[in-house]
């Protein structure tokens, strides 16, 4: 497999940064309506971050606000992921609490799924998860977590700092409310040998492809074998078929594909010196693809199938 496309979450995030797509029609949205006007956005991050708050904690400065055409001021060189993303505005904002520091950093992201893709992009399945929100993780200095169209980033440096990130987190989660739960379509599909918190939501070039965005992905494993299923989202059933049949076409010109009705609609399983072994059929307006298939893969494909919508 080519060293970009694979599926690691730093080379997803290297990938993913290469531009910035019209918005795609997104699929299971839900949680809090996404906020329309800047002010009134302001207005929500600045009360998340109302006093009281834990440990009598006092800001060092002013909130600092970013939007898409100046968030590069604050994270020069890690903008794009963001705002590939949909990334709508950013609150920042230093805490002394005694001898412990703390800095806190909102990402409204306008769209549950939207601030999930972003969250799990810069996340690994092997942290250390908390629950909090949707889903949280920490390690020395840092807690990270998302809810509803929110990504939180938390980070901490003196005595008794992970004390105070964690009750930070805890008020900040009270405060926003809305969705705690993945976006529906992963809550649907198979649980069974999936591997947790491998779930990702890409809207640019799955597999290094721009046909099949947005999709998302989830990791299966069977001992040291491990697929990944993909449910690239298409506009309408037409869609699906067309991202099948270039899906078809691309594995034609690069390597072979044969036709395997048996599969389900459409089905093709294909191989390439790339991506290597894929079966995938259409279901609705939607593409399911299984990366690199075990034995039962046919099995998986029709489970996936029946989940959906």
């Amino acid at each position: 497999m080519r060293p970009w496309v694979r599926w690691s979450s730093g080379l997803v995030c290297a990938a993913l940064a290469v531009g910035i797509p019209q918005a795609q029609n997104s699929a299971f949205s839900g949680g809090t309506p996404p906020t329309h006007t800047p002010a009134i956005a302001q207005k929500q991050l600045e009360g998340f971050l109302s006093e009281p708050l834990p440990g009598r904690a006092v800001p060092q400065d002013q909130p600092s606000f970013y939007k898409p055409d100046t968030l590069y001021q604050y994270i020069d060189g890690g903008a794009d992921i963001y705002l590939l993303y949909e990334f709508r505005s950013l609150l920042h904002q230093d805490f002394k609490s005694g001898d412990a520091e703390l800095t806190a950093d909102i990402y409204d992201m306008g769209k549950p799924e939207d601030a999930f893709g972003m969250y799990a992009a810069e996340r690994s399945p092997g942290y250390k998860f908390i629950a909090i929100g949707v889903e949280g993780y920490r390690s020395a200095g840092i807690l990270n977590f998302l809810q509803d169209h929110y990504y939180v980033k938390l980070s901490g440096s003196g005595a008794n700092a992970a004390a105070l990130l964690d009750q930070f987190a805890r008020i900040l989660s009270r405060r926003i409310g809305g969705a705690r739960t993945l976006p529906a379509l992963l809550e649907k599909l198979p649980q069974e040998n999936r591997v947790k918190h491998s779930e990702q939501y890409m809207r640019k070039d799955p597999l290094g492809h721009a046909f099949l965005a947005p999709a998302y992905v989830v990791t299966y494993a069977w001992g040291r074998l491990q697929s990944k299923l993909l449910i690239s989202v298409a506009n309408d059933v037409a869609g699906a078929r067309t991202r099948l049949q270039q899906l078809a076409q691309h594995f034609r010109q690069s390597g072979e594909c044969v036709a395997a009705p048996e599969l389900g609609e459409g089905g093709i399983r294909a191989r390439n010196g790339f991506e290597g072994r894929v079966i995938a059929r259409a279901q609705g307006r939607y593409l399911i693809l299984l990366l690199e298939p075990p034995e039962n893969g046919a099995e998986i494909l029709k489970t996936a199938a029946q989940s959906l919508p």
